[in-house]
Order: structure tokens, then C-alpha cells, then sequence
């Protein structure tokens, strides 16, 4: 803070982090640490357990809210739909089939936060699989366009079964083995 005299106090100056921007700090400088320390290899098994137990928190929210074991594919989709706009995301159905989903996201609600927009593209890839698994007893996510690669927006392809053409991506099964 400058005093009227022109000489500095030692008094800090305001600065708003937020708890948003402190939590974003946290996870960005966690996957650091972890890519520095481990490697990139081990940091995607990390993820992806992370991305499990946050997955089975949200799904148990959703399961809870609906008074059910076990959500239909509807209701799958209709959860993810709305976690990602409560995260701040512009998400919708753009195609759907017996064999496919995919959903659009017009606004990435991570971009901006300065955190590795490729681990909270693969931690939601993670998310979406192991529910939509946890759903159907299986689905393969691909990230098919990413904003933080410079794209318009996210691309998310959920196939839903095996055998279907394969478009890279990463194969999810259900826990229970459904």
C-alpha cells in the first residue's frame, strides 16, 4: 500500500485469490509435483484413480437424489449434464444412439484457471467413463476435440459398447462387474 508521502507501508496489499482460484492451485500444482516426481505415466494412474473416487462421490449424490441403486443411461446423461453446468460448462446431447453418445461442451469450465488443461480433460474423460459404466456395465471415452487445444469448444464420444469401431479412447467397466 502506497501512503499519501509516496513512501511504501509494510502492509500487504489486497490480492483475492478466491477459494475457486486456491483449489485450482492446488490441483495444478499437485499434478506438477506428481509429473516431476513420478512422471507423466504415473500421473495418468493417478488421475484415473482420482477420477474413480470422485466419480462414485458424484454418482452417489445423484443415485441418492433419485432414490435409486442404479441410474438408466437418461439419467446417467442427465447427471453429467448437470454436474458440468454446475461447474460452469455449456454441455449438451449432440448425438445419441444404442451405440453411441456425444456430447458438445461450447465452454470448458476449466480454461482460465491456469491448471494443465490436459489432466482436468482426462480427469473429466475419467469421470464420464466410470459413471457411464457404472450405468451401462461398460463405455469408452474419447476426447475428440478439446478447447485447451485450441478447439471452439469439447468433444466428448461415449461408445457403449466394446465392439464398436475402434476410435481410441479409454474402456471403462463397471465395478460390479455388470
Amino acid at each position: 500500500m502506497v501512503e499519501a508521502t509516496g513512501e511504501r507501508s509494510n502492509r500487504t496489499a489486497e490480492v483475492s485469490i478466491g477459494r475457486e482460484r486456491f483449489l485450482a492451485m492446488v490441483v495444478g500444482s499437485l499434478n506438477d509435483v506428481l509429473g516431476d516426481t513420478v512422471g507423466p505415466r504415473e500421473v495418468e494412474g493417478f488421475v484415473n484413480l482420482v477420477g474413480m473416487a470422485v466419480a462414485e462421490q458424484i454418482l452417489a449424490r445423484y443415485l441418492a437424489a433419485a432414490g435409486t441403486s442404479r441410474l438408466d443411461l437418461s439419467a446417467t446423461l442427465d447427471a453429467l449434464l448437470d454436474w458440468n453446468r454446475d461447474l460452469g460448462g455449456d454441455i449438451a446431447i449432440s448425438e445419441r444412439s444404442e451405440k453411441k453418445v456425444v456430447l458438445d461442451d461450447r465452454r470448458c469450465p476449466f480454461l482460465g484457471f491456469g491448471l494443465d488443461s490436459r489432466t482436468m480433460c482426462r480427469m473429466t474423460a475419467h469421470v464420464v467413463g466410470h459413471m457411464v459404466a457404472e450405468s451401462q456395465g461398460y463405455g469408452r471415452v474419447t476426447l475428440a476435440d478439446r478447447a485447451s487445444r485450441g478447439s471452439g469448444g469439447c468433444r466428448i464420444v461415449i461408445d457403449l459398447e466394446p465392439d464398436a469401431c475402434d476410435g481410441g479412447g479409454q474402456s471403462y467397466y463397471a465395478k460390479g462387474g455388470r
